[in-house]
């Protein structure tokens, strides 16, 4: 069976989410882009927060943490390379980026 993996869109979103919490947009918003399940958005969300967590980075405390680890051990690092990018973008930043995708994805799915 081929794995449905996260599009960098999708990523890029989902540590939005994770970092700043879901007051402009929230998982039903990205699971416009590819019709992905929210229960498996919402558990990339606190995926990504954890990994956040995890190296020092703050996290919107709204987000429940899921490392898919016992307390204490470090989480699965899936996607990492991508979502340490974007912990040096500032919150407008990274906003703008957001709703970019969004935009296009939403545009794109009309089209």
């Amino acid at each position: 069976m081929k794995r449905n993996l996260y599009t960098e869109e999708e990523i890029i979103l989902c540590c939005y989410i994770a970092r700043f919490g879901k007051l402009e947009f929230d998982e039903s918003d990205i699971f416009q882009i590819r019709n992905r399940s929210i229960s498996s958005i919402k558990m990339k969300v606190q995926n990504i927060a954890a990994m956040l967590n995890e190296e020092g980075f703050q996290t919107d405390i709204s987000i429940s943490k899921l490392s898919g680890k016992p307390s204490g051990e470090k989480g699965r690092r899936t996607n990492w390379d991508l979502v340490k990018q974007l912990t040096d973008l500032d919150k407008k930043q990274f906003l703008s980026k957001c709703k970019e995708i969004l935009k296009d994805n939403i545009k794109n799915e009309k089209a």
